[in-house]
């Protein structure tokens, strides 16, 4: 007998309990992490929190592996990260309960990490640089983009001269939840990620997915034309954030 169609149900159910939800945004970092790190995350117990990550991996949303004494959890692919900042696009905001989440949630709106790529703000503003300059097509959200050429200062200054082969498209446009709009995704997007970090652009924050874009990182995408995000304003904290 044939599948009559997909059970969107089941997956719902995976995801529809607050400390999974808390658990599968922290998992967006693209890192591994145990079960005690995505436990203080979700703001949950050790005792609590590993029920709900047997439920995800059985639900097929995330993998564990075992490095020595511990186990370690991942997404399971990046189809299961694509699907989530989808429907962070179309969820509704969390209420902000302190001056230190509100902080978080400017954090995260500016730049963070989207699985294997840039998110936020700055990915946009990437984005746009890349497509005015020829680099790549106009991106569309969810879709498969085309690659036009490797040759773009930007590109040149992140040493990006050509992309290893691999699963998925060479650019894929992906709907970013908090500026509306498509930033770069697939094998280019992880490239340029990848190139900003290792040339001390951006770091990574230790306890969530936003990244710190440095003064060195703001000099020089302002030399390429990319329009950073404005640093943090501690009086100006944003008012939503997940």
């Amino acid at each position: 007998m044939s599948a009559a169609d997909y059970d969107l149900a089941a997956t719902g159910r995976a995801i529809a309990e607050p400390v999974r939800a808390a658990m599968l945004l922290r998992l967006l970092d693209g890192q591994t992490h145990s079960a005690r790190d995505l436990a203080e995350a979700a703001g949950a117990s050790p005792s609590t929190a590993s029920p709900h990550l047997r439920h995800l991996v059985d639900a097929g949303l995330v993998t564990v592996a075992v490095a020595g004494r511990r186990k370690l959890h991942a997404l399971a692919s990046p189809e299961v990260a694509a699907a989530l900042e989808a429907l962070a696009a179309i969820s509704p905001l969390l209420p902000v309960e302190s001056l230190r989440q509100a902080r978080a949630g400017s954090r995260l709106q500016r730049a963070r990490v989207c699985y294997s790529h840039l998110g936020g703000a700055l990915a946009v503003s990437v984005a746009d640089e890349l497509v005015a300059g020829g680099a790549v097509e106009p991106l569309a959200a969810g879709r498969p983009g085309v690659l036009r050429t490797l040759e773009h200062p930007l590109l040149a200054a992140l040493a990006i001269t050509d992309l290893s082969s691999g699963a998925g498209p060479v650019v894929r446009g992906c709907l970013d939840w908090t500026e509306r709009s498509a930033h770069l995704a697939g094998r280019l997007g992880s490239a340029v990620l990848a190139g900003m970090l290792a040339a001390g652009w951006l770091t990574r924050r230790p306890r969530d997915r936003a990244l710190t874009l440095t003064g060195h990182g703001a000099t020089r995408l302002a030399r390429l034309g990319v329009v950073a995000p404005e640093p943090e304003r501690r009086e100006q904290p944003w008012q939503a954030c997940r």
